[in-house]
């Protein structure tokens, strides 16, 4: 059985004059769902009010134990990417919090970094899967 994924965004410009939308690889195409699920915030997305992760709701969480906060995100990103990306079965999933020192020509910010490891197996090839990806908190936004 032969599946085509494509990248997004879609070129949209590409499409209309013609041309054919970018193809990727299955690992790829897992590799946007996840991104996805782990930054939508609960609501957001009409049709399920349940999916996404709680990152969002930790991100200006300054009070509470940073232990707390990576084992209940932690939870969060195995529990939804299981609910929701069925194309794996996630084996484990890891996360580092890092203070990150930002500079630019005028101010020096040290922001917490996020980075988030899932290893797990594609079901339809059996192969192993690794996911690796970076977030800075407060506020919450890509690397």
């Amino acid at each position: 059985m032969s599946y085509s994924y494509y990248k997004i965004p879609f070129s949209f410009k590409k499409l209309t004059s013609g041309g054919e939308a970018e193809k990727i690889t299955i690992d790829e195409s897992i590799a946007q769902f996840i991104s996805v699920i782990m930054t939508t915030v609960f609501g957001e997305y009409k049709y399920d009010e349940e999916f996404g992760t709680i990152i969002w709701d930790t991100d200006f969480n300054f009070l509470a134990n940073v232990n707390l906060l990576k084992e209940q995100i932690k939870d969060s990103i195995f529990e939804k990417i299981n609910q929701y990306e069925k194309r794996i079965g996630i084996t484990n999933v890891q996360l580092v919090v890092v203070e990150d020192t930002l500079s630019s020509d005028v101010k020096i910010r040290v922001k917490k970094r996020l980075d988030v490891l899932i290893h797990g197996i594609v079901r339809q090839t059996n192969q192993p899967y690794y996911f690796r990806s970076s977030y800075y908190m407060a506020p919450f936004s890509y690397k």
